[in-house]
């Protein structure tokens, strides 16, 4: 169906009532599904850690703190969360599968480096005024 604009349109045709077949699913290879499930549970792992170090040292991020002032620290960080595991998402919908894979390898290296083991360090040493590079003192 065509909309009055003269393109196709999904949403005229779906207005006027017709049915509408959407695109199909994109299908995911085993292996990037499974950076993607990594790259996830590294967010929620990040939300999580943010929060408890939020509590004990405050937060450095100056993005964070300010939403932390004015909206608070859960739904700051739920939204920034939300917002991170949607990125992941859509890169793993590109088309290109290695670029797709070298992209989310590259963010689970990062991710695993500056923020799973800097707040493991910081939130498990029993040391409460031990610092590691870019943990804060309480």
């Amino acid at each position: 169906m065509r909309s009055p604009a003269g393109g196709s349109s999904w949403l005229f045709a779906a207005l006027a009532g017709t049915p509408v077949a959407l695109e199909p699913a994109v299908r995911i290879p085993r292996s990037i599904a499974v950076l993607v499930a990594l790259n996830v549970a590294l967010q929620v792992f990040d939300g999580v850690a943010t929060y408890l170090g939020w509590t004990r040292f405050g937060e450095g991020n100056p993005f964070l703190r300010a939403g932390f002032e004015t909206w608070g620290a859960g739904p700051t960080l739920l939204l920034a969360k939300l917002l991170s595991v949607a990125l992941v998402l859509s890169v793993a919908r590109v088309p290109r599968r290695t670029l797709v894979g070298l992209a989310l390898t590259l963010t689970l290296g990062v991710y695993a480096t500056l923020s799973c083991l800097p707040w493991c360090f910081c939130l498990l040493t029993p040391d409460p005024t031990a610092t590691l590079a870019g943990c804060p003192l309480p």
